[in-house]
């Protein structure tokens, strides 16, 4: 880790004086809150974005690449105190805290939003009142299908959450911005009734008036409440594989042209790899390159340095991948453009940087410098001993899914209490490094190692019996696992989303209208 050799104080703003910077169009702008995920949904700045603390040298450097942008902590103290003290050690140089808290963003007349993506969810309802974008209920779907009516179900999930259930007879399009790619090679004429489902509501409705957006002339609905309701209406819900779609051989002339229209209305450049270099050599700008393909087309080849999140995943979660405000975004796409035209006709209400659009080239793109490891004492996997305590500090749901026998679940901030009277070994993955709390944790007069390797050097090891927590679970903002508890938890998260545009009427960071073009 880099340490600056000159301790640099924060200095404090009011609510009024980050909205000042907010509004600013000649700065670049961060809005950290370092809160746990679960802590950040009982209210935050919409225009902030979610880093934990426990994650902060982790993830850093990927959502604040350049150290001279200014970040602005939006969490609460005593918590940004600290992330402050590690931001300026990692070499950022204008750090500033809220001088009263969240209390002062409210004090200057501005709303804090519970839930997560507010922004993203809200452009989602927006939609639907704006285009009318058609929905239709489970039953009548199920009605369609038992006419024998030609209607195909395009299920807008990543394919993890396909496969761990959806609607029976759903296609896995493998993601939003994958509906026009491959989803509409399922559909067998111009009077193939097409609906699009999600977990929710956000990306069925988004992802139908996608395609209402290319110009097919087929029905085109968002299926209402999605997966969900269709369990409430008695219906089959399925897990596994199912019928994923494969990319099509070809795209149409007529998509293609599509494609080029939006992305020019958006204003959203092609470039190539001479013009890529020139943004990421700009120190003063920040430049994001997202591969918006799925996740296998990335690992299979890429531009260096891209980050991959598919297109539909980064419309939905602007606020946890493009944290700085006015930033350059880059997106990665095949030559076709499709992928990347879905994404971008949505995107350009969220983000208010520059968009452009590189056609995958592995030539193109430099690597980012990864934050080094500080030097802490580790401990082998062959002389880890049963009697040793055991720190997991990675996430619950890798946590739960195997660990070693007598291990507990921890998170950053519960260390400081777990180590006041015994050592400990803290356990990480390939995904989380637990060489910086460790090294916080020893200059705060702890005895802590790491295991060298991580899980993956005790893999034959792992059980998930008998699992541990030092705290409740705050890493997972989403439903419990199916059942009562779920469908409860469904129903409370729909009124949640129903709120949202009349809760963000007037905010000027909900302003969508002054976008469309």
């Amino acid at each position: 880790m880099t340490i600056n050799s000159e301790v640099l104080m924060p200095t404090t703003t009011s609510g009024a004086e980050l909205r000042a910077l907010l509004d600013d169009p000649d700065r670049e702008l961060a809005v950290l809150d370092l809160r746990s995920p679960l802590e950040r949904t009982t209210g935050h700045l919409a225009l902030s974005a979610g880093l934990p603390y426990h994650d902060l040298e982790q993830r850093v450097h990927e959502l604040v690449p350049h150290h001279a942008t200014t970040i602005v902590l939006a969490s609460g103290r005593p918590l940004d105190d600290r992330g402050a003290a590690l931001l300026e050690a990692l070499g950022y140089r204008d750090v500033r805290l809220l001088e009263d808290g969240l209390d002062s963003w409210t004090a200057a007349g501005e709303r804090l939003y519970t839930g997560t993506n507010v922004r993203s969810k809200t452009l989602g309802e927006w939609i639907e009142a704006e285009f009318s974008t058609r929905t239709i209920d489970s039953e009548t779907v199920q009605a369609w299908r038992d006419a024998g009516e030609d209607v195909v179900v395009l299920d807008s999930r990543p394919h993890t959450e396909y496969v761990h259930h959806h609607v029976a007879g759903g296609l896995d399009t493998g993601g939003g911005a994958e509906l026009a790619y491959r989803g509409l090679q399922a559909v067998s004429g111009p009077d193939t009734k097409i609906v699009v489902n999600c977990a929710g509501r956000t990306r069925g409705i988004v992802g139908a008036q996608s395609l209402v957006n290319t110009g097919i002339v087929n029905p085109v609905y968002s299926l209402h409440n999605g997966t969900p309701a269709w369990g409430w209406a008695g219906l089959t819900i399925e897990g596994g594989d199912g019928q994923p779609l494969a990319a099509p051989a070809e795209i149409g002339d007529d998509l293609r042209k599509w494609a080029q229209q939006t992305l020019e209305s958006a204003d959203a450049e092609v470039i190539g790899a001479a013009r890529l270099a020139e943004l990421q050599a700009d120190a003063g700008r920040t430049t994001y390159v997202i591969d918006v393909r799925r996740p296998e087309e990335h690992a299979a080849g890429h531009v260096r340095g891209s980050r991959s999140v598919q297109g539909g995943q980064l419309v939905q979660g602007t606020d946890e991948q493009l944290a700085v405000r006015r930033s350059t975004v880059v997106l990665v796409d095949t030559e076709d453009l499709l992928r990347s035209a879905s994404t971008v006709q949505w995107l350009r209400y969220l983000h208010d940087g520059p968009l452009r659009v590189l056609v995958v080239d592995e030539s193109a793109g430099t690597e980012p410098t990864p934050t080094p490891l500080p030097e802490v004492p580790v401990v082998s996997a062959d002389a880890l001993r049963p009697g040793d305590r055991v720190l997991d500090l990675r996430s619950s749901e890798a946590y739960a899914a195997g660990h070693l026998p007598g291990s507990v679940h921890a998170r950053r901030e519960h260390l400081a209490e777990l180590l006041r009277d015994a050592p400990a070994v803290l356990v990480g993955d390939a995904s989380y490094q637990p060489h910086f709390a460790a090294a916080e944790a020893n200059a705060a007069g702890a005895s802590v190692q790491v295991l060298d390797g991580g899980v993956e050097a005790v893999a034959d090891r792992l059980t998930d019996a008998d699992p541990q927590y030092a705290g409740d679970v705050v890493d997972q903002t989403g439903p419990p696992p199916f059942g009562p508890d779920r469908d409860q938890w469904y129903r409370d998260y729909f009124d949640w989303e129903y709120s949202l545009v009349p809760a963000s009427t007037g905010d000027r960071d909900f302003a969508f209208e002054e976008k469309r073009p």
